[in-house]
């Protein structure tokens, strides 16, 4: 069985939507929670939300980071790119029947849960996944409040750190960042673009396969992240289609010394 969460993150300026799932082995509620109280918050009254203000807060940051850890070493992750906001629920499903291709995926139950205002209602959302034989293995829970379903709060942080690292392959941002990582001897220090930063700590949970038949050990080195991973919908522009795959389509997870 896994657990998978879906929620989005809208840049309209820049003519796209990026949804994002997150898929845990069991249900992550109380490991949220835990590392909500390491950091001080009371999980209960508390929503971790990317959009926050962060700047001068250290603590929501390292909570962040904390988080942030937690998928990279508990979860796997998926995405899609569609244009507007109008067909993220309906490419989540289409990203969804793909994910269940994936061997880690197959042949079990699934509970799946997306965030609110993804679809027009849940009787809309319903529709599209009657008689799917594609989806029988998932019992959906639609129209989530994230504020009580933890796993969604993680969709959140990686929907929206997706979304930064489409926007940076499309050359929108230039914001840079100085690693801050003292037992780290090669880049502590280092200034590095914030697309880069945000690949380099979430990389690994892509859902992902191995090359069949890899030419090189640079290849060796590259995992295919489509189509298990990501899905594009046709309503995305070409160039931010293709930004999208560039980016998420396949993933280096060789040293990066």
């Amino acid at each position: 069985m896994a657990f998978l969460f879906l929620d989005d993150s809208k840049h309209h300026r820049f003519g796209f939507s990026l949804a994002a799932f997150v898929i845990c082995d069991t249900d992550p509620s109380e490991n949220v929670s835990s590392i909500f109280r390491r950091y001080g918050y009371d999980p209960l009254s508390f929503e971790f939300k990317s959009s926050a203000k962060m700047k001068g807060d250290s603590n929501l940051q390292d909570l962040r980071v904390a988080l942030k850890s937690f998928i990279a070493r508990e979860c796997k992750i998926g995405v899609c790119v569609v244009e507007g906001d109008k067909n993220i629920g309906p490419a989540g499903l289409k990203l969804l029947e793909q994910a269940l291709t994936h061997p880690k995926l197959t042949a079990c139950h699934h509970e799946v849960f997306f965030d609110e205002g993804l679809f027009s209602s849940v009787r809309a959302a319903e529709a599209l996944i009657k008689n799917k034989v594609t989806l029988e293995t998932c019992n959906f829970h639609f129209e989530q409040n994230s504020r009580y379903v933890l796993g969604i709060q993680l969709a959140d942080i990686v929907a929206h750190t997706c979304g930064t690292m489409l926007l940076d392959a499309l050359g929108t941002i230039s914001k840079k960042i100085v690693i801050n990582e003292p037992n780290d001897d090669v880049y502590h220090g280092t200034e590095v673009g914030l697309g880069f930063e945000m690949w380099a700590s979430i990389r690994y949970a892509f859902l992902s396969r191995n090359k069949p038949k890899p030419n090189d050990d640079f290849e060796l080195a590259n995992v295919d992240v489509y189509p298990w991973g990501l899905f594009i919908d046709d309503s995305a522009d070409e160039k931010i289609a293709l930004a999208a795959k560039d980016r998420f389509g396949q993933m280096y997870l060789g040293c990066l010394h």
